[in-house]
């Protein structure tokens, strides 16, 4: 009886061994891309400059502070190079100077500050609701409730 058994497992092992002429390699040939870092556009990189400075005016407020310096240039709204340049069109500019009144207006303002303040996150929203709606989600987190 071993040896039978011996015999059955000796041939399954045997049957089991891979064959090299059966197997057929297939070598496959990857063409590597060169790795390319993203580049924010100017209008971005100063967008997120304005996210960050919106997040200390949003704490000043909400500390009850009167918030009396942006520590961003609000020209640079009307010659930062944007991502797509096509999008810097009448209704850009419009929105644009919109934001900047609002936001001249909450300098000088002391009593009606987180009003001022959600009008300028919104209109911030508002223009990216029409050219790029990607960031909406991360700016609605500025807006004081």
């Amino acid at each position: 009886m071993r040896k039978l058994f011996s015999l059955i497992f000796l041939s399954a092992l045997i049957a089991c061994k891979d064959k090299p002429e059966d197997k057929k390699e297939e070598t496959v040939i990857k063409k590597e891309e060169p790795f390319q870092l993203y580049q924010m556009s100017e209008m971005a990189s100063f967008m997120e400059i304005m996210y960050v400075d919106h997040q200390r005016i949003k704490d000043e407020i909400l500390d009850g502070k009167k918030v009396d310096t942006l520590n961003f240039d609000l020209s640079k709204l009307f010659y930062a190079r944007m991502t797509d340049s096509t999008d810097r069109d009448a209704e850009y500019e419009n929105m644009a100077k919109l934001y900047v009144e609002y936001e001249e207006e909450l300098l000088g303002d002391n009593l009606q500050q987180k009003e001022i303040y959600n009008k300028a996150v919104n209109m911030c929203i508002s223009c990216h609701q029409v050219k790029c709606t990607g960031p909406i989600p991360r700016i609605k987190k500025l807006l004081i409730r």
